[in-house]
């Protein structure tokens, strides 16, 4: 029976080479380059203000975005199909409280997060699908995020603005960058057509004037640095009709959404397995260090003569027949 020695000596032997190969494949199995995951579980961006205004009443409203992945998709592209929800009021239906819905599928790089071809809605008021041509990363920014200014896409304006770099924080252990987006301003109905765009407003004389929709935002949004994933977004919003002059004739609907903390602090743990190239390498080689440090202990534990053969030599160098 083998000594409890060597037998210690070949666990670590074999362990250390299992770090070894562990460390070797490491990088097929870790996201190394902050590329989009596949298999995301949250996914779901909730703001919401339970003293909002809808159309000159105070009620809660609440914006949802919910994006799923889908087929097909691949090592570079992933297909994103994005569902956006406007509510406001208090009815137990939700149908109810329905403002706007609408659903965006594009295609993204999953490393820049820019689209790869237009966004197309879908809008249960809007037939046939609208395709968007001006474009830029939404939901997720590029891979690595810089202290910047990036170029992103707003829903209602169908198309971008910037969101300037404000500073960082730590959530579960990883780096989260803020940027601030802010619109001004924006007359809705010269950027797109839209029933919504436009309306007759009716004074107490019969006269008519013609009032179109405005809309201006503050948004913040919390994006873990190395992935480029938004993990939270806090935003103000303001829904006006006003003539071409931009002044305000009949307020719409106003919001000072937040994201719960909570819902971010599970979009950022969702990304433990998602490092920089630089992280990969290091975790990857650290993996490999361990593994031959714990290879070498047990190959000079399993050669190292074992104490019961030293005995014996002993022994037998000291018994009288032996020869001197």
């Amino acid at each position: 029976m083998l000594p409890k020695s060597r037998i210690l000596a070949a666990l670590l032997t074999g362990l250390g080479i299992a770090l070894i190969v562990g460390g070797l494949l490491a990088p097929r199995f870790l996201i190394g380059d902050g590329r989009l995951p596949l298999d995301l579980e949250h996914t779901t961006w909730t703001m919401s203000d339970p003293a909002g205004s809808y159309e000159g009443q105070t009620q809660p409203v609440t914006r949802q975005l919910h994006m799923e992945i889908q087929n097909p998709s691949n090592s570079d592209t992933a297909s994103v199909r994005v569902g956006e929800t406007l509510r406001a009021g208090t009815s137990e239906r939700d149908f109810d409280n329905l403002v706007s819905a609408g659903t965006w599928t594009f295609s993204m790089d999953r490393v820049s997060g820019e689209p790869t071809g237009p966004l197309k809605l879908s809008n249960v008021m809007i037939l046939p699908e609208t395709e968007v041509a001006e474009t830029g990363p939404w939901l997720k920014l590029p891979a690595g995020a810089q202290q910047t200014t990036y170029e992103v896409f707003d829903s209602a304006l169908r198309g971008t603005a910037p969101a300037a770099f404000t500073g960082e924080e730590e959530i579960a252990g990883r780096t989260v960058y803020r940027y601030k987006q802010a619109v001004a301003p924006t007359n809705l109905a010269l950027r797109y057509a839209d029933m919504r765009n436009t309306k007759t407003q009716v004074d107490e004389e019969g006269n008519q004037t013609r009032s179109f929709l405005f809309y201006s935002a503050t948004r913040e949004l919390l994006v873990d640095q190395v992935s480029g994933l938004v993990v939270g977004m806090n935003e103000d919003v303001d829904y006006y009709y006003a003539g071409a002059d931009g002044k305000r004739v009949e307020d719409v609907l106003r919001y000072a959404g937040e994201m719960p903390r909570e819902q971010t602090a599970a979009m950022v743990e969702q990304l433990a397995g998602v490092f920089s190239q630089g992280q990969s390498r290091t975790v990857s080689a650290a993996v490999m260090s361990a593994g031959a440090v714990l290879t070498l202990i047990g190959l000079i534990g399993a050669l190292r003569p074992g104490r019961r053969q030293n005995r014996r030599n002993s022994a037998a160098a000291e018994s009288p027949g032996a020869p001197r």
